[in-house]
């Protein structure tokens, strides 16, 4: 009976027969069943062949290929919008004068000619564009002094002290006398620019008044 199913299962399959497509199906899958079966108990190589394939794991699938976006619909590059694209060239110094130009109108006091006003004209303008300039300042930066103690008082000076936070002027010792406190930030908060590219240096706008 055993030789049998083999020869059986041996004979190639004709495909000139007249089945179905299940039929066909089936019977092929059976064919194959056999002929695997007769192979493993005949060919210990093919056995070991036909093991290793059953247990091996599935391969991952391949990632499907992008589609291609189209550009059918992307708006051309008009030079407007390139410039607009550039990355800002814009520096903080900058902006930190614009800043005081518009609060205190600093830049003007600087700019303005002082031969031809006295000194007391002088100083009553520059009154106010210092008041406004230092309340600008502290909204930036928060100001303060490094050290609490006021000029003219002893302090003990640090070991090995930051040469960015003490300047020692003079001769050598753990003590000194004050001279100025320092200056420190306790924060930055800069105004963000929104300008594009081509208005990076501009630090005041043009005032037109229409009547």
């Amino acid at each position: 009976m055993l030789r049998h199913l083999q020869q059986l299962a041996q004979k190639r399959y004709t495909p000139g027969l007249q089945h179905s497509n299940s039929e066909d199906t089936h019977f092929m899958r059976l064919f194959l069943a056999l002929r695997a079966f007769f192979t493993v108990l005949s060919d210990k190589q093919k056995a070991t062949e036909i093991q290793n394939f059953l247990i091996a794991p599935e391969p991952a699938a391949l990632p499907s290929k992008p589609e291609k976006a189209s550009t059918d619909f992307l708006p051309l590059k008009t030079p407007s919008t390139q410039a607009a694209l550039q990355k800002s060239t814009r520096s903080e110094a900058l902006t930190l004068l614009s800043a005081l130009q518009r609060e205190a109108r600093l830049l003007d006091l600087m700019s303005e000619p002082l031969d031809q006003y006295s000194d007391s004209q002088i100083g009553a303008a520059a009154r106010d564009v210092i008041r406004d300039s230092k309340k600008c300042i502290d909204k930036l930066f928060s100001l303060r002094p490094i050290v609490e103690q006021p000029e003219g008082e002893r302090i003990e000076i640090p070991n090995q002290p930051s040469p960015v936070r003490w300047k020692i002027v003079g001769g050598t010792g753990d003590k000194g006398t004050i001279v100025h406190p320092g200056w420190i930030a306790g924060k930055v908060e800069l105004p963000s620019w929104t300008g594009g590219p081509e208005d990076d240096l501009v630090l005041s706008a043009v005032e037109v008044e229409v009547q």
